[in-house]
């Protein structure tokens, strides 16, 4: 599953840029204008942006708390959220997953965590309103049925 972010920095007010992160591998990708942004191997390995005029300005990606499911880009010292904030409901929907964590310690936390992760990321997909939501639902049916199935087999080995 990738995580893909179209934004704009006010420093680059002329460029488009494009981050797509694999949220299994952590392989993270930044496109300026269509074409991949070089890395380098400094510590955090940031982005070389280039200006119009030629001149490189690095940007470090950084995790956004407390939502880390939206990247930062850092540049200058100044963190530059590339993803759209969720609406208040979203972050509700998109979180239900995580009351798992209530009734079933670990396991629920896992789950739970997992999936309100993946909840925000398609709330963030650039799609239909109705695709989104049936995502979110789908997964969340899926945690509990995740959390069920894994909790009577815990249930099952300790019990038996």
């Amino acid at each position: 599953m990738k995580n893909n972010f179209e934004f704009t920095l006010e420093d680059f007010p002329n460029d488009k840029f494009e981050y797509e992160n694999n949220i299994f591998s952590g392989k993270a990708t930044l496109k300026q204008n269509g074409i991949p942004v070089e890395r380098s191997n400094e510590k955090g390995k940031p982005f070389l942006l280039k200006s119009s005029t030629g001149e490189v300005t690095q940007a470090v990606p950084k995790v956004n708390y407390p939502d880390i499911s939206a990247q930062a880009l850092e540049i200058n010292g100044t963190k530059h959220i590339m993803a759209n904030k969720l609406k208040w409901y979203e972050y509700i929907i998109g979180g239900l997953p995580f009351f798992a964590v209530l009734g079933g310690g670990a396991i629920g936390g896992v789950i739970g965590g997992a999936s309100t992760f993946v909840n925000y990321a398609f709330f963030r997909e650039n799609t239909t309103a109705l695709n989104k939501y049936l995502k979110v639902i789908g997964v969340n049916l899926l945690s509990v049925l995740a959390y069920l199935l894994i909790g009577g087999l815990f249930y099952k080995l300790l019990h038996s």
